[in-house]
């Protein structure tokens, strides 16, 4: 019987593009303005177009670097588009203070959920299922984001990229989580939409991967099962009931 449900954050609790586009971009605009003196050939659309982020149509890469990886992935890309006598982004101490201030300023208050989630996550959780939460997110973040969406009484775990247990596709966070909550991996799903979260299930082996997409052709990986995918957390309740994983009752959904 499933126990525990583990949940990605952004595409699947949050809006993507709502919360952490208008983010990234300043993110961008920033690490550009650090450039040194006499270094004006590459620009903040040069950055985004590098994580997979049109700056003019504002659309989104599913499978570029700031869909589906951490802001140490995101450097770490930006750096090699960055002049050679440009500090390490990293390593930069000064550098690294400034974006976390400017993030926090940024996302506080705002996170834009993905459609309904407070409805299906309370009848999870009234169900008896232990919520977690694992993202490729500093735990930090993570933890405003639930704050702002009125929903972190509902996780009992948060682990983020800077939690000390790796980032996705390594199942290290994600056997954490199945530790923290005392259940074995064949008791828990994986919820989420990038390949890096089905990376990590299958990784970890847990007992099944629920893809959001809002399309099954759209799903990160071929191998996911059709009838797992469902465009939003609306759908998971039922999901569920249909699967067998019965903590659910029928009233419930």
């Amino acid at each position: 019987m499933i126990k525990s449900l583990v949940f990605d954050k952004d595409g699947v609790l949050l809006s993507l593009t709502a919360t952490w586009l208008p983010v990234i971009e300043a993110l961008a605009d920033h690490t550009i303005s650090r450039l040194p003196e006499g270094h004006s050939d590459i620009t903040a659309a040069d950055l985004l177009a590098s994580i997979g982020v049109d700056m003019v149509s504002g659309q989104i890469d599913p499978a570029g670097v700031f869909a589906r990886d951490s802001i140490v992935a995101i450097q770490s890309v930006w750096q090699k588009h960055l002049p050679t006598v440009m500090f390490d982004l990293q390593s930069d101490i000064g550098y690294q203070a400034e974006i976390e201030a400017l993030m926090l300023r940024l996302v506080r208050g705002k996170s834009v959920s993905k459609g309904d989630i407070k409805t299906p996550l309370g009848k999870l959780y009234a169900a008896g299922f232990q919520l977690s939460l694992l993202t490729n997110d500093n735990e930090v973040s993570a933890r405003q984001n639930l704050s702002d969406l009125g929903i972190s009484k509902l996780f009992s775990t948060v682990v983020g990229a800077d939690s000390g247990h790796g980032v996705k596709p390594e199942p290290d966070g994600l056997l954490y989580c199945c530790a923290a909550n005392g259940v074995d991996p064949s008791q828990v799903l994986m919820i989420g939409d990038t390949r890096a979260d089905y990376g990590a299930a299958i990784a970890a082996g847990v007992a099944d991967f629920i893809c959001i997409a809002d399309d099954i052709a759209e799903r990160p990986d071929p191998d996911i099962k059709p009838e797992n995918v469902i465009a939003d957390l609306t759908a998971l309740p039922a999901l569920l009931l249909r699967r067998g994983d019965t903590l659910l009752r029928r009233n419930d959904c």
